[in-house]
């Protein structure tokens, strides 16, 4: 299993963006909302939806988005045949380590472990 995180792991349509947020499943934490669907046979696929009403400096969209990716791309073997999008919460500014802690707690969540 490669780590990469190629172009087929990744939500790239508006229709399946449309698709994941009308028939999805919302999980929340802290940091993040997790819009989840269970596909027939496609690898684990990884969506962003980091808004500006959230977080209105790039760099700190930025942030988040490399933190998602991240957790994402080390999790995926596990994720199994879920699409996921990831949006970030307004919070208060906490060290990388909980935010993707978080995301991962909530990844497990959907998956069921």
């Amino acid at each position: 299993m490669s780590f990469r995180l190629t172009r087929q792991s990744k939500v790239l349509k508006p229709s399946d963006y449309k698709s994941i947020f009308n028939h999805g499943k919302m999980t929340r934490g802290k940091y993040w909302q997790v819009m989840s669907i269970k596909t027939d046979d496609s690898p684990a696929k990884l969506g962003l939806a980091i808004s500006k009403k959230v977080h209105r400096l790039a760099v700190q969209r930025n942030r988040f988005k490399r933190l998602a990716r991240e957790a994402f791309r080390l999790r995926q073997a596990q994720l199994g045949n879920w699409e996921f999008v990831v949006m970030a919460k307004r919070s208060k500014p906490a060290n990388n380590a909980v935010i993707t802690q978080d995301l991962a707690t909530l990844f497990n969540k959907v998956v069921g472990k």
